[in-house]
C-alpha cells in the first residue's frame, strides 16, 4: 500500500491590496525597493469578517465537488493554522461539523507557522499507514493580514490571506519517498505575536505580529538549503533527479537565493507569491495547486517541497506526483490583477 496526494485545491479571498494601496502609505520610492526584493505585487485580504476557517471550507468545498469526494470519504481532518477561530475549542472540529464529514472523522488542530503543510502532510501519512484513516483531508489557512501591524513595512508588503486542501488517500504506489524536519525554538521571536495567548507581554505595537527580516531571511537561506541538502543526500539523490521544487512562498530573493546556493536550475523552481503574497502555511500547497492547475506538475514527476518559518521550523518531502491525482482547483479569479501571471514570472525568472 501506498499514500499519497490525490487532490489538491486552493481559495483566495477577494479582497486585495494593490502596489499603489502601499505607495499611498509607504511611498512609492520604498514600495518599488520592496517590491524588486519580494517579487510581491499584489496581496489577498480577506473580509473583516472573514477567518481562517472560512477560506478552509471553500477550498475544501472546491476540492470534494472537482475531484469527486464526498465529504464522509475522509476519516481525519487536519486544520493547520496560526490564526484560528479560537484558542478553545479546536477550530478542525467546527470545519469537521460545517462540512459534513461526519462524527467518525478524527479532527485536530495543529498550531505551526509557515513549514505547517509538511508536518500536516507527514501526520497524514502516518495516520494512514498506521490504519487510523482511509483518508485524510489536510487544509492550511492563514490569514495573517489580520494581525500585523499596517504601519509595519516589513510584514504588511509581504503577508497576504489564503487557504489550500489536499486529500491524502491510500494509492497502489507509494509516492512519499522522506520527509526531513528540524526546529530552533532559539529563535523563537523572529516572528512572533506577542499578545496573541497567555504569556502577554506589554501593549502598544507589539499587540500586533512582528518579524526581524534580516533574522529571518539569514534562517531561511541557511536552513532551508541544508534541508534540501539534507533529504536529497539521505535518499541518494541530487538535484539534477528532481523535476521541480516548491518553496515555501517567503519572497522572490528568499526563494531565488536558496535555488541558487543548492545550484538548482531556475526553470525548475516554482513561483507562487508575486499575485497573492506570502500566504504563510498555505503557501507551498497552493504553489503546489497552481502548479498542477497550470500544467506544471505531471503524473510520474520527482517534486521536492520545502517550508520554513516561525517557531522557528522546518520540513522538506520528496514526493513522487501520484497517477492517481484527481486535480487541482480554485476559486482565484486573476483577470484585473496588475501583476502578470505564474507562467509568465516563471520564464522571466529562468531568463534572469
Amino acid at each position: 500500500m501506498g499514500v499519497s496526494i490525490t487532490s489538491l485545491a486552493y481559495s483566495l479571498p477577494v479582497g486585495k491590496i494593490t502596489g499603489a494601496d502601499l505607495s499611498a502609505r509607504f511611498g512609492g520610492t520604498a514600495m518599488k525597493k520592496i517590491e524588486a526584493v519580494s517579487g510581491i505585487l499584489e496581496r489577498r485580504r480577506a473580509g473583516a469578517d472573514e477567518c481562517a476557517s472560512d477560506l478552509a471550507a471553500g477550498a475544501a468545498r472546491l476540492l470534494f465537488t472537482g475531484a469527486g469526494y464526498s465529504p464522509k470519504d475522509f476519516g481525519l481532518l487536519i486544520f493547520a493554522s496560526q490564526t484560528p477561530d479560537y484558542l478553545i475549542p479546536t477550530t478542525a472540529c467546527i470545519l469537521q461539523d460545517r462540512l459534513g464529514m461526519g462524527s467518525s472523522c478524527a479532527a485536530f488542530d495543529m498550531n505551526l507557522g509557515c513549514s505547517q503543510f509538511v508536518y500536516a502532510l507527514a501526520a497524514a501519512r502516518s495516520w494512514i499507514q498506521g490504519g487510523l484513516a482511509d483518508k485524510a483531508l489536510v487544509l492550511c489557512a492563514d490569514t495573517p493580514q489580520k494581525i500585523l501591524d499596517p504601519s509595519d513595512r516589513s510584514t504588511a508588503c509581504v503577508f497576504g490571506d489564503g487557504a489550500a486542501a489536499c486529500a491524502v488517500s491510500k494509492t497502489e504506489a507509494a509516492a512519499f519517498s522522506d520527509f526531513s524536519f528540524g526546529a530552533d525554538g532559539s529563535g523563537y521571536d523572529g516572528i512572533i505575536w506577542p499578545n496573541s495567548a497567555m504569556r502577554k507581554s506589554g501593549g502598544g505595537a507589539s499587540e500586533r505580529m512582528r518579524m526581524d527580516g534580516f533574522k529571518i531571511f539569514a534562517f531561511a537561506y541557511r536552513r532551508a538549503a541544508e534541508s534540501v541538502a539534507e533529504i536529497l543526500g539521505k535518499n541518494g539523490m541530487s538535484v539534477s533527479d528532481i523535476d521541480l521544487f516548491v518553496f515555501h512562498q517567503a519572497g522572490e530573493m528568499i526563494v531565488k537565493s536558496c535555488a541558487e546556493r543548492l545550484k538548482i536550475p531556475p526553470e525548475k523552481v516554482y513561483y507562487k507569491m508575486h499575485d497573492i503574497g506570502n500566504c504563510g502555511g498555505a503557501s507551498v500547497p497552493i504553489a503546489l495547486a497552481d502548479a498542477a492547475i497550470s500544467g506544471r506538475l505531471k503524473s510520474g514527476m520527482k517534486v521536492l517541497v520545502c517550508a520554513f518559518g516561525a517557531g522557528l521550523s522546518w520540513g522538506s518531502a520528496i514526493l513522487e506526483w501520484s497517477a492517481d491525482f484527481r486535480g487541482a482547483f480554485s476559486d482565484a479569479d486573476f483577470s484585473d490583477s496588475p501583476a502578470k501571471p505564474q507562467s509568465q514570472r516563471a520564464a522571466d525568472s529562468a531568463r534572469r
